[in-house]
């Protein structure tokens, strides 16, 4: 799931726009982003991965954000996860 700032309109168009296969929050109000400490400017949030399992347990924060490895940087924890 992605959370944002957009308005949830704005999120809907974006997820169809891109054909993405997760849903999106909105956080309009930015009071998720101020839980998580994300809030660090004004209008834009600092980018940040939290990996949070199915029982809701939080397993992993990604802090520094590179848009074109973060990707594969996500299924590598994964693999590193699961040969230990």
């Amino acid at each position: 799931m992605g959370v944002s700032f957009d308005s949830q309109k704005a999120l809907k168009n974006f997820k169809l726009k891109h054909n993405l296969p997760f849903n999106f929050l909105s956080d309009s109000n930015k009071e998720m982003g101020s839980d998580y400490g994300v809030n660090k400017y004004y209008f834009f949030p600092s980018r940040k991965t939290f990996l949070i399992d199915e029982k809701g347990i939080l397993i992993h924060i990604f802090d520094d954000i590179d848009l074109y490895s973060h990707p594969k940087d996500v299924l590598s924890f994964f693999n590193k996860d699961l040969k230990e």
